[in-house]
């Protein structure tokens, strides 16, 4: 048991379980280097890709938001990122599909 009262399960699993549990993450793990990459190379690209991405949500419920990013200090800021590309899936993947963005 940990201080909060729950229990450390992957401390109960057999190696096997481990194994599983460990391949069974690999997709969400590279979706979130996948998120957190496309945030950060948007943000850092002021003359190149923050435009197109303004041009992408241009005329959409989206027009003033860019994509946030993962921030170690601010506790939440990995589901607000994971929100905000599930909410904007369209754009982002209209965005990613662009070509001339080179992501």
């Amino acid at each position: 048991n940990d201080d909060d009262g729950f229990i450390d399960m992957f401390r109960e699993m057999t190696v096997v379980e481990k194994t599983q549990w460990a391949e069974a993450v690999v997709p969400l793990c590279n979706a979130l280097v996948k998120t957190c990459h496309v945030s950060f190379k948007v943000i850092n690209s002021p003359t190149i890709l923050l435009p197109a991405w303004h041009k992408t949500v241009a005329g959409l419920p989206f027009e003033n938001h860019t994509l946030p990013r993962d921030i170690a200090m601010r506790w939440n800021s990995t589901y607000d990122m994971l929100a905000a590309f599930i909410e904007m899936k369209d754009c982002v993947n209209k965005f990613l599909d662009s070509s001339s963005n080179g992501l």
